[in-house]
């Protein structure tokens, strides 16, 4: 089950459309979007009326993206702690909110990722 749901956050997030070129240098960023659980995200669960559930995922360690409109799309970034933080930490009380969240951006091989 791992191994699938590992899978499945690979192909969303390589899937998505980043605001900078590929494989650029990380870039310092202010976000607006949704924090959410990837693995409720994939099934089509998000926004406030799914925050408790998202909530407790978070807090058990699932990984946490957040969706950011850029445009006439969606783009998901995997959000990664820095500074000695997990994103959990960072984000778990605030699933299905809009919030500003300020970090590095970047993407690698296709995927975008958000030091926050």
């Amino acid at each position: 089950m791992k191994m699938f749901k590992k899978a499945l956050i690979a192909a969303l997030v390589l899937a998505a459309m980043p605001v900078f070129a590929e494989d650029a240098k990380p870039v310092d960023v202010t976000l607006t979007g949704e924090p959410v659980d990837i693995t409720c995200y994939l099934g089509g669960k998000s926004g406030e009326g799914h925050a408790a559930c998202a909530t407790a995922c978070a807090n058990k360690g699932n990984p946490i993206g957040l969706v950011v409109d850029e445009g006439d799309k969606k783009v998901m970034y995997l959000v990664l702690g820095s500074g000695g933080k997990a994103a959990k930490d960072l984000l778990a009380a605030r699933m299905g909110k809009q919030v500003d969240v300020t970090g590095k951006a970047s993407k690698k091989e296709g995927m975008s990722v958000l030091m926050a």
